[in-house]
């Protein structure tokens, strides 16, 4: 049985590679259709779980350690808008984007956050999107992904507060290219530097992120993926995968 679900995870990690990293733009219903059921049968459904205990070993998935922004955004209560994101747009790692209320004064300053590794029940629970006097974990936004937006599903009847939350604050804001003339249809723009053509809500770039870090996963503190043979060359991979405008980049995530 571990063996089949080692081979499940390999074809996963494959697919949300080949799909979510481009050179110069990519599909965003690819984030919906398929981040989205990988996710959630790893995560949701403890796929991942049930592996590593079949397998005797400890999982952990490396994603950002926002704690201290989640601190000072209830401290200040001048943040209207914040996604912790972490994935590349036009080739560079991008995280923490917010929007300031309007008529504050000042800017908020945010410390760079640092990679750290999560077990997956604690990623889960990780505050990772503000909106609308809200914070949403990572699940939420999974599972919202998946039951509501139609990732996995649509369920008309799931009214949930938090699906309806989620709901308020897509509808509110579009992250935007500064180098591109926006289309927001109707949203409030949040543009941040690079120059690329996608307008994203904020659940598009945290399901990517979710992606990211399943994509690197670690057994007992090593990274799966070195033992996971991807692309026509048929070779292993190199450090850990970043997605979104890359072309199978291999990066080092620096730890703590």
């Amino acid at each position: 049985m571990s063996d089949q679900l080692v081979e499940h995870l390999r074809d996963d990690i494959r697919a949300l590679i080949d799909n979510l990293t481009a050179p110069k733009n990519f599909e965003t219903s690819r984030i919906r259709n398929i981040s989205t059921s990988i996710c959630r049968r790893w995560l949701i459904d403890k796929g991942l779980v049930n592996l590593a205990y079949s397998l005797g070993v400890t999982p952990t998935l490396p994603a950002l350690n926002n704690a201290s922004h989640v601190t000072d955004i209830e401290k200040w209560n001048h943040v209207e808008f914040y996604t912790l994101g972490g994935v590349s747009l036009e080739g560079q790692p991008i995280n923490s984007i917010y929007k300031i209320r309007t008529g504050f004064p000042g800017h908020a300053s945010f410390s760079i956050p640092k990679y750290v590794e999560f077990p997956p029940a604690r990623f889960l629970r990780r505050k990772c999107a503000f909106g609308q006097g809200t914070w949403f974990t990572t699940e939420n936004i999974l599972r919202h992904m998946a039951n509501k937006a139609g990732g996995v599903h649509f369920d008309t009847a799931r009214e949930k507060v938090i699906d309806e939350r989620i709901d308020e604050v897509r509808q509110s804001y579009a992250i935007h290219s500064s180098a591109q003339i926006p289309n927001t249809s109707g949203r409030v723009g949040v543009d941040i530097e690079g120059d690329f053509e996608e307008h994203l809500d904020f659940c598009f770039l945290e399901m990517m992120a979710i992606a990211q870090s399943l994509c690197n996963v670690r057994f007992d503190g090593k990274r799966v993926v070195h033992m996971i043979r991807v692309g026509d060359d048929n070779t292993g991979m190199g450090d850990d995968i970043l997605l979104g405008h890359t072309h199978h980049l291999r990066v080092d995530l620096p730890d703590s």
